[in-house]
Order: structure tokens, then C-alpha cells, then sequence
């Protein structure tokens, strides 16, 4: 997909900005912390912050945030303190934060756009903190259920962000799970790019299919515990 319409679709989250902020999985505390500078009065941008699954936690350590992204409907929702800009243009002043983060937007990026931007907001040898969370498809239902929902969730364990500019210091994967129901993996695809692009007759598909797939698969379903992981990446600016 070509930048400038993948950054298109990264812009429409915020038609179902209330839904998104209830469904989409928070951030675990060792995914965040791995940054070593710690967060208490660091100024932070959090970049394609959306409604602010991330701003909140990073508000709640202490940070001085500045949430940044180009969907205001979602910004509505945020807490932080807020910005109408993109991952390419911020709007920001140069060297005005100590750490930039991403969470679930790095995809959307022109990725060489986007890390000339962030080196030129940050202070000399700040940080870039890039966190992906992903349905753990190491699980062979969790496997079904995202190809069922087009998530687009793959596992490449050797992928490693590279954007010029910046060096890897540090990653993890953390591994954990949330409580869910089969209504609640609808309301989940229905937070997905692939339906928020698609058509009704589609997007009824993908509901009929995810109550056969539970139906004769698990049958006694419930509450479920949804396996995700989150992908952790702290990255620091050249001087």
C-alpha cells in the first residue's frame, strides 16, 4: 500500500473512537518501562496517540504529555494534551521532548519521513519507544480467529525497527491475555482497518463466520481469555 493511502486508513479510527478505546487491549507496565530513562516530568510525544490507550498510561507515570495525531475525533477522547499533526509533520518545535512513543501506529508511517520528524522533535539522545500489540497467533484458535477477522497479525520474531537516524537499545515480547467474550471479538473487528474499508455484506460475513467458527469449535465458550503479545522497541537517537 502506498504511504499516503495506508495513512488514509490509519485516519479513520476515530468514526468508532468510543468502541476502539473499550475493546483495544492496553499496554502491559513491562512493555512501557523498558525505556530507561524512567517517565516521571519527562516530556513525552505520543505520536498517532489516537484516544489515548497509551497517553493515560504514560499521564498516570508522571510524563508531560503531548499527544499527537491527525484523526480529531479520536483526540476527543484523549486526556493528554493535544495536537492535531502527523507522524511525517507534528507541528512540534525541534528538540522540545525527551522521548517519543508509538503505540499500534508505526505501521501507518512513512517510515523515512516519519524518523527524520521524530530525530528533529527530540533532545539530543532521546528516545523512541515503538509498541505493538498483537494477537498471539502463536495459538492455533487465536491463529483462526485473526485470519477470520483479516487482523493481519503475523509473528516475525526477527523483526527489529530500523529507522535512520536511530540505534536499538533494547526489546521485548510480553506475553498476556484479556477477557473477552465472541460479541467482544466482533466489537474487535469491527475496529479493524480491513472493516472499517469493507462493505456490509462483508462485514456480516465475518460476524457469521466468527459464531460458526466458536460454535462448532468451542461450543461451551463463554468468557474467553484472548492470548496477545506485545512487541516492545526502545530506540535512541543518533547525536
Amino acid at each position: 500500500m502506498r504511504p499516503r493511502a495506508q495513512s488514509a486508513h490509519g485516519r479513520r479510527f476515530g468514526t468508532l473512537a468510543g468502541l476502539y478505546d473499550d475493546v483495544r487491549p492496553r499496554y502491559p507496565d513491562a512493555a512501557i518501562d523498558l525505556v530507561p530513562t524512567g517517565w516521571k516530568d519527562t516530556a513525552v510525544c505520543d505520536l498517532g496517540a489516537g484516544t489515548g490507550i497509551l497517553s493515560r498510561a504514560l499521564l498516570d507515570r508522571g510524563s508531560q504529555v503531548i499527544a499527537v495525531d491527525p484523526d480529531e475525533a479520536a483526540l476527543e477522547k484523549n486526556p493528554a494534551r493535544t495536537l492535531i499533526g502527523s507522524a511525517e509533520d507534528t507541528g512540534l518545535p525541534a528538540e522540545c521532548v525527551d522521548v517519543v512513543t508509538v503505540g499500534q501506529a508505526w505501521h501507518w508511517f512513512d517510515e523515512a519521513v516519519a524518523a527524520t520528524e521524530i530525530a528533529r522533535i527530540l533532545k539530543p539522545a532521546g528516545h523512541l519507544l515503538i509498541l505493538i500489540n498483537q494477537l498471539d497467533v502463536r495459538t492455533e484458535w487465536v491463529l483462526r480467529v485473526s485470519r477470520i477477522i483479516h487482523a493481519g497479525d503475523v509473528y516475525r520474531p526477527a523483526y527489529r525497527p530500523s529507522p535512520a537516524g536511530f540505534s536499538l537499545v533494547d526489546h521485548g515480547l510480553i506475553p498476556f491475555t484479556t477477557p473477552t467474550t465472541v460479541e467482544g471479538i466482533i466489537d474487535l473487528a469491527r475496529t479493524r482497518s480491513y472493516w472499517l474499508r469493507s462493505n456490509e455484506a462483508t462485514r456480516e460475513r465475518v460476524k457469521s463466520n466468527l459464531h460458526d467458527y466458536f460454535s462448532s469449535e468451542h461450543p461451551d465458550h463463554g468468557e474467553l481469555d484472548l492470548p496477545y503479545m506485545c512487541l516492545a522497541y526502545v530506540l535512541k537517537s543518533h547525536d
